[in-house]
């Protein structure tokens, strides 16, 4: 049995709902126990998480809160990572973990080079909804659940000197939460999360801009439904510094993504203005059909026979290396155990 102290940088949604996580795995018997603290800027956001079990205490102080910690889950606003990872190196005892769930990979890694010592390690992390939350995207403290991870993914994206404890202790973790962790290259997941998360940002962000500046807006303002506000929560939930600073980070896989984006925009605009009715069903039937099959994939959560990940360079990555490592002799056991 191993008693691990857990400190959460941010309490939101993801870090609430592993917090929950951890006190499931504990009700039922897992042979590991858990000290967890919360930090937030708020103080509110503290007094919340413990309220609802998700943290054993909060801890306003910053190196304080690290300072015991073998676990540290960074979930701090993105345009304050660098300046976190700073503030908490001379905090950290020697062989702490970092988890960073920054929406970019390779940045994080290259901060924690530049500020931690080679005693302190860090490790990337993406979490995968459950699918039963996958249209639910209210990111707030208040909408965590323990079963956030089950039946779904968290990314691992270590650096390549990262150690294997380290690694390993990462790997128990993520499983204990509910999910089947995976590896993924820094570079792939900034690439693909890009896609499948920066794009989807950018477009909510620019599509509000454009209808701010329309003359009509303040009387559009109000024909608005939940289409709209989801699809324009990034300006909610985030910081326009984080969002700054996660757009030019990866420039060049949104530059890409953007160039697709606008092609398929294009091609729509053409269809619309030539009122081309068989062209945009047979868009809209396709396009459908592949999405109910995406939903359904997604559903069954059958990871290990259908969630390939993208192919990458052997050669030129660290996944050969990892994938299969054994469980870390101070954090062994299986999920269930």
């Amino acid at each position: 049995m191993a008693h691990l102290n857990v400190t959460f940088i941010g309490l939101n949604r993801m870090t609430g709902s592993m917090g929950l996580a951890l006190k499931r795995y504990e009700r039922k018997g897992g042979k590991h126990q858990f000290t967890i603290t919360g930090h937030d800027y708020n103080t509110a956001n503290e007094k919340e998480a413990q309220k609802m079990d998700a943290i054993d205490h909060g801890d306003h102080d910053l190196g304080r809160s690290v300072s015991a910690a073998d676990l540290i889950v960074l979930a701090a606003s993105y345009e304050d990572v660098e300046e976190t990872l700073k503030l908490i190196a001379g905090f950290l005892r020697d062989g702490a973990v970092i988890l960073d769930m920054s929406p970019l990979k390779e940045p994080s890694l290259r901060y924690a080079t530049k500020h931690l010592s080679d005693e302190q390690h860090l490790v990337g992390i993406t979490p995968i909804v459950n699918p039963k939350h996958l249209f639910d995207n209210d990111n707030s403290l208040e909408n965590a659940a323990e079963d956030l991870f089950d039946d779904s993914s968290i990314l691992l994206s270590p650096g390549a000197s990262c150690i294997k404890a380290a690694v390993d202790l990462a790997f128990n973790f993520c499983s204990i939460v509910g999910s089947k962790p995976r590896f993924l290259d820094p570079l792939e997941h900034d690439a693909v999360l890009g896609m499948t998360e920066g794009i989807p940002r950018l477009l909510g962000v620019a599509l509000f801009q454009m209808l701010m500046e329309h003359p009509n807006w303040q009387d559009m303002g109000w024909f608005t439904n939940p289409g709209f506000a989801s699809l324009t929560r990034p300006l909610f939930d985030i910081h326009p510094d984080a969002l700054r600073d996660e757009f030019l980070s990866n420039s060049d896989a949104m530059s890409r993504g953007l160039d697709q984006l606008i092609h398929a925009l294009q091609s729509y605009r053409d269809l619309l203005r030539e009122q081309d009715k068989d062209a945009i069903e047979a868009a809209m039937v396709t396009t459908s059909a592949h999405y109910e099959k995406w939903v359904n994939a997604r559903h069954q959560a059958n990871w290990d026979e259908n969630a390939k990940m993208p192919e990458v360079d052997r050669n030129q990555t660290i996944l050969n290396t990892l994938f299969g490592s054994a469980i870390s002799k101070r954090f062994g056991g299986n999920k269930g155990d």
